[in-house]
């Protein structure tokens, strides 16, 4: 099990951060982050740009977001170019973006190119 970072509702981080563990976030973070999991929980607030396998928002997240799998419950809201290769948005989840890029289909089209 990875370890877990709470970043309590009263709490705020501004920098950078790159590491193997889990983040939960309650209160608000600015800046760049590279974690295996991020968890913005409804009182959670992320402004900035962000790499994780996995992202699970309930709060806010105004980022440039690259990720393997991104879930955005019904309370999420998402604002921000999105770079995925697996998107799960629940009824009421906002997403608002000008970029929303499967991977896997960039992946698709690099592999194409190499070939002609």
């Amino acid at each position: 099990m990875n370890k877990l970072i709470k970043i309590a509702k009263k709490s705020s981080f501004n920098g950078s951060y790159s590491g193997s563990e889990d983040i939960e976030l309650f209160g608000k973070f600015d800046g760049s982050l590279i974690v295996k999991n991020l968890f913005i929980k409804k009182s959670g607030i992320f402004n900035g740009a962000v790499s994780a396998e996995n992202i699970f928002v309930e709060g806010i997240i105004t980022a440039d977001i690259e990720t393997e799998s991104l879930h955005l419950k019904s309370t999420g809201i998402v604002d921000g170019d999105v770079f995925y290769r697996n998107i799960i948005i629940d009824y009421g989840g906002i997403l608002k973006s000008q970029m929303v890029q499967n991977m896997s289909k960039m992946d698709n089209l690099v592999r194409l190119n190499k070939k002609l």
